[in-house]
Parts: C-alpha cells; structure tokens; sequence
C-alpha cells in the first residue's frame, strides 16, 4: 500500500507541476484568430473611500478621448468592457468613432472574455479592464512575459497578434 500510494503521489506532483498559467487556448484549436486584441486598463478613476464604482476623473476622460484618437483608424472593431462605470467611460468615445456598441462581459470571468475575444476571426477586439485583471487575461492569451500593472499605473496599451499561430505583445503608450 505504501508504494502505491507514493506512487499516485509523485504522479499526482508531477501532473501538477506539470499545470502552468498558460493558455487554455492551444494554436491547433484555432483555424482564424482576431486581427489584434488590444487590452487596456480603465483610465484614472475618482478616488472615493468606500466607492467601489467611481467614474473617470478629468484626466481620465481626457485619456479616453486620446485612446480613440489612437484607434480611430482601426477597421472591424468590436469593444468589451467590463461592468464598471470607469472602464465603459474608457472605451465609450471609442465606440463612438468606431460607430459601435461597448458589450458588457463580467471582470469575473476571465475565461469567458477570451473565448468571445478569440471569436472574432479577422477582426479587432479591444478589451478595457483593471489593473488587476489584465495580466491574467494577457496570460490566458499564451503571453508568457511577467505583466505588471501598478494601481497608478495608467497608459499602457497592450496588443497581442498572432505570427504564425504564436501570440506576440507589442506595448504602447497612450499618453496625455
């Protein structure tokens, strides 16, 4: 009973070291991937103690208004945002270049914003998301590069493409 049960442990140790952060998303699973998916952290929110949904400051609509001004050139977009006032307010004058609907998926289920991000063959996806939920839902994309968002951290336009069925992240600034 002894080596069974070591046995069954080391094989349960090497199956869990084994799992990894990566994405649930393999090449072969994909005939078509999006043009581009681009990620980007809500812009500067209010600061309210104990509001929890607290909208875009000044600075933060002008942020908005800058990441359209970035975009406005990009064809066949579709716009996700989670269901926070502040990352709608992001991407709203962007829908509104794009003459496009903001579609509302929950910041909870990281899993889901892929599949439908990754459904969108040939197009562009944007997602506007948290500092806190972006590098996971870079990562489930088969990006392997430690992403950091600090919570003062505003700006950082992250694009992945596909080269050969591979995931590749480009990192712009949208500034002020």
């Amino acid at each position: 009973m002894g080596i069974r049960k070591s046995l069954l442990m080391m094989m349960l140790m090497g199956w869990m070291g084994c799992a990894s952060s990566s994405s649930n998303y393999p090449v072969e699973d994909f005939q078509c991937y999006p043009e581009s998916v681009y990620l980007f952290r809500h812009a500067e929110k209010q600061i309210i103690k104990g509001e929890k949904n607290p909208e875009l400051t000044r600075d933060g609509f002008a942020r908005s208004d800058q990441l359209a001004e970035v975009l406005k050139d990009v064809q066949n977009g579709v716009i996700y945002s989670s269901e926070f006032k502040r990352t709608q307010q992001t991407v709203n004058p962007l829908a509104s270049v794009w003459n496009t609907n903001v579609k509302i998926h929950t910041a909870h289920d990281p899993e889901g914003q892929i599949e439908r991000a990754l459904s969108h063959c040939g197009k562009t996806v944007i997602i506007s998301g948290h500092s806190n939920t972006l590098p996971n839902l870079i990562g489930l994309f088969g990006i392997v590069d430690d992403i950091t968002i600090s919570d003062d951290q505003y700006g950082d336009l992250f694009q992945i493409q596909w080269k050969d069925g591979k995931p590749v992240l480009t990192v712009t600034q949208v500034s002020l």
